[in-house]
């Protein structure tokens, strides 16, 4: 048994796993997940369940089943690669239904939507695979009749009128909305240390911050930091509260 060939084998098949990860990286991280929504939604341990077990048995697999005087030797690794690519993608698929595709002002904050919680369809609001979260509104219909049942769907159903796409508007419709709900910044020392609150003011200093809205996140809830002209500007890594 040549050792040499199975480290060989064993390395490119490495080589080729990591460039899958970083795709995935590159996908989950900085598209689908950005700072500090990973951490909101609590994506990061399940993406490395998921993707590190299956990137890492690939290459042992080879490793195991590599000798070249194997006549099944290239159905085995054909295999190998066919189990390894579907989970893969699967496991990104996984991932991509838990991402928060809209980041939604409803009534006093803003609730982060996952692409497998939204509720029917619509033309102008429809979840892209391939966009970062998108800031937008919601607001109960106009109608009495309704908003009524818009209203006990969420009461009864857990139906968030968040995850509700006929129900959105451009954020900036809501601004005087927005600017009523509008919290001060100094009630975040209240909940966070000096230092991080200082630290992440000073990072955006140039957007002149009037105030914050707090973030409700899946895992850990967040805040959103809103500027001059009632515009959100970023979501940081501060608690809104206790």
């Amino acid at each position: 048994m040549n050792l040499k060939n199975r480290f060989y084998a064993f390395g490119l098949h490495i080589l080729f796993s990591f460039l899958l990860l970083i795709l995935a990286l590159l996908l989950v991280f900085k598209l689908w997940y950005p700072a500090p929504l990973d951490q909101a939604m609590g994506v990061t341990e399940i993406f490395w369940f998921i993707l590190g077990v299956d990137l890492i048995l690939g290459p042992l697999l080879t490793f195991v089943v590599f000798n070249p005087k194997k006549k099944e030797l290239k159905r085995d690794l054909i295999i190998i690669l066919i189990i390894q690519i579907a989970a893969y993608i699967y496991g990104l698929y996984t991932v991509a239904q838990g991402r928060p595709v809209w980041q939604v002002f409803v009534v006093d904050d803003i609730e982060l939507v996952r692409a497998i919680d939204i509720q029917g369809e619509s033309s102008v609001y429809s979840a892209k695979l391939f966009n970062k979260p998108q800031w937008v509104a919601a607001a109960y219909s106009e109608n009495p009749e309704i908003a009524n049942k818009q209203k006990q769907a969420e009461m009864f159903e857990g139906i968030s009128l968040a995850s509700r796409p006929e129900t959105y508007q451009p954020f900036e419709v809501r601004k005087e909305q927005v600017k009523s709900k509008v919290r001060q910044i100094i009630d975040l020392y209240a909940y966070n240390n000096r230092e991080d609150v200082d630290k992440v003011l000073k990072l955006h200093s140039n957007k002149k911050i009037i105030g914050f809205l707090p973030v409700k996140g899946f895992e850990e809830d967040m805040t959103a930091l809103i500027g001059e002209n009632t515009e959100p500007v970023v979501i940081v890594d501060l608690r809104p509260w206790k």
